[in-house]
């Protein structure tokens, strides 16, 4: 068993606070022994105040914030915190590119009890997020202690390709902080049954189980719906925030779990046991109707 946490954040456009939230709540973790906790997307910098207006000034926020990844300050605090509490934390947050100055992602991190483990970046930028993030490349998974962890980032789970493709390396667990709006603060909201849909389709299609952190309260340009949880490999909660700020903790049997649900989930079928990827080909064509980020011309036929 492993005891994991999750945390619904209300930021700041504020790094030095956003961190003494951080390690708040990281040692109310370890005073309840936690092993794992998640924050929410970009939660260190807080999330850009709009999706769907262009504002350079919260660009040359974003652009002054970034830090480097591992041997930024933030990451380095994190990874001493997570030696002193035998505890794997992981965080949204952006990041700056080594080689280039004017080059951010928007990337999760994850640290443990060894150190830096690795980190993410964001692949689905959507609306003008894609103005100030460049897009990663690649899904990964990384050993620990705990088991295998696979990380992607809010939007990324509306493409079912992304957590396919952390399943099929073997990621027992999926992390995803998220910063996901809210278009109005009841349970049958639009916005927030998308976010659950999501969500629980992405644990239950996968057989895996899916840490997702997301952001609450005002933003300058609307709510976040909150909502943090924890979901088992059948696509069910086992705990949640709600739209309330603060953390919830859960006991669950990461790899015991992640086998049971391939005998008893689906009476034996195996959900990645059972693809056929010689008939996926579809899923991988870039066409003229794929040019996202771009990803080539299409030569026409």
């Amino acid at each position: 068993m492993a005891k994991v946490a999750v945390v619904a954040m209300n930021c700041k456009f504020d790094k030095a606070y956003n961190m003494e939230k951080f390690l708040h709540y990281i040692e109310e973790a370890a005073e309840q022994g936690v092993e794992l906790i998640l924050f929410p997307e970009v939660a260190l910098q807080m999330f850009p105040p709009s999706m769907a207006e262009v504002d350079p000034e919260a660009g040359l926020y974003q652009q002054r914030e970034a830090e480097l990844i591992p041997e930024g300050p933030s990451t380095q605090t994190l990874i001493a915190k997570a030696r002193e509490h035998n505890m794997y934390i992981a965080w949204g947050m952006a990041e700056r590119d080594p080689k280039r100055i004017d080059v951010l992602y928007n990337s999760c991190v994850l640290v443990g009890p060894e150190g830096y483990v690795g980190h993410y970046r964001k692949v689905h930028n959507p609306l003008t997020e894609r103005l100030y993030y460049f897009p990663g490349n690649e899904y990964k998974v990384f050993d620990t202690k705990l088991g295998k962890i696979g990380i992607m980032i809010c939007f990324d789970k509306a493409f079912p390709e992304a957590a396919r493709s952390l399943a099929v390396q073997g990621a027992e667990l999926i992390l995803c902080p998220t910063a996901w709006p809210s278009v109005e603060k009841t349970e049958d909201c639009p916005s927030l049954y998308t976010y659950n849909v999501f969500d629980r389709a992405r644990a239950a299609e996968n057989m895996v189980w899916f840490v997702g952190a997301n952001h609450v309260g005002h933003y300058e340009k609307g709510d976040e719906c909150g909502h943090s949880h924890i979901i088992d490999p059948y696509g069910k909660d086992v705990c949640n925030t709600y739209y309330e700020e603060g953390m919830a903790v859960a006991d669950i049997d990461i790899q015991g779990e992640y086998i049971r649900a391939r005998h008893y989930g689906m009476m034996m079928s195996n959900l990645i046991k059972d693809r056929r990827p010689d008939t996926y080909g579809a899923l991988t064509e870039i066409n003229e109707y794929s040019l996202m980020n771009g990803l080539g011309a299409v030569t026409e036929k």
